[in-house]
Parts: structure tokens; sequence; C-alpha cells
């Protein structure tokens, strides 16, 4: 259970991950030590899993992100490491959830451009031989991105 102070300090962290002790200190009303404790606290918990930068697609020149809905050929247990296996290794794939209806899984993906994009889903997922059908929804404009989570 999380008192008023931790949520205070997860909230802080989810804006801004490099704010130093001090800063997260004022920021939730205690002083550095009880802080820096419950910030380990948390750390040693698993409440927070890490600590990550985050990057502007675009100025690393990637253009299209798009949502892709796969359905697997079967379920059976190696067709599914197969698949999973890809997810957790290709750096294209930024989130896999599996779902439920028509598909198996969701994607969200991201390349240079579209042609990448389509190059990437011909050669890799396609390729993998589990993959029974594909459907894909290009991102036009993100309205909202946070990985921030509601803290208490």
């Amino acid at each position: 259970m999380l008192d008023e102070f931790e949520e205070r300090i997860l909230k802080v962290l989810q804006r801004n991950g490099r704010a130093s002790t001090q800063e997260l200190s004022n920021a939730v009303g205690l002083s550095p030590s009880p802080c820096w404790r419950r910030v380990k606290r948390l750390e040693d918990e698993g409440y927070i899993a890490r600590y990550a930068a985050i990057l502007d697609g675009k100025k690393l020149g990637l253009h299209a992100f798009a949502h892709v809905q796969i359905s697997l050929v079967d379920h059976s247990e190696a067709s599914v490491k197969i698949f999973q296996d890809f997810v957790q290794h290709s750096e294209q794939v930024l989130e896999c959830a599996s779902i439920t209806g028509d598909f198996d899984f969701i994607l969200k993906v991201v390349a240079s451009d579209p042609e990448a994009l389509e190059q990437f889903m011909m050669k890799k997922i396609l390729r993998l031989g589990v993959v029974r059908t594909t459907a894909t929804n290009f991102i036009l404009r993100q309205i909202k991105v946070t990985g921030a989570l509601p803290v208490g």
C-alpha cells in the first residue's frame, strides 16, 4: 500500500525521471533522506520498474507509426513462442499486447517511412511462418503520448 508521499513521488518521477533527490523532496514535501529511502523502497519493490528517456521519433527520422493487428495460424506453444521471441527482439515493435476479438495481438510499430514499414511487414512479420493475417492502421497524428500511469 502506498502512502500520500509515495504517490506524489511516483507522479513527479513520471514527469521527470531525472529529478534530483533535492528536487524530488521539495516537490513532495519531505526532507531529502526520507525521500531517498522511499524512492529506494519503490524501486526495490518494483513500483519503479526502470528509468528511460523519451525520444522524438521524427528527429530520429522515424515518420511511419502504425498499429498492426495480428492473427496467428494456430495457438500452439511453438507458434506463440516464435512470435513472442520476434516481438521481444524487434526494435521496430514498440508495444505488443494480446487482445480479444478477431485478432490475437496488436502491435505498435515504427519505421522511417511507409515503404520501410511495408518491408518490415513483408520481410519480417509475414516470413515468421506463424502469422495468418494482419490489419494495419497508420497513425496519422498522435494526439496524446504518455507512459504515465494514474497514481492514487
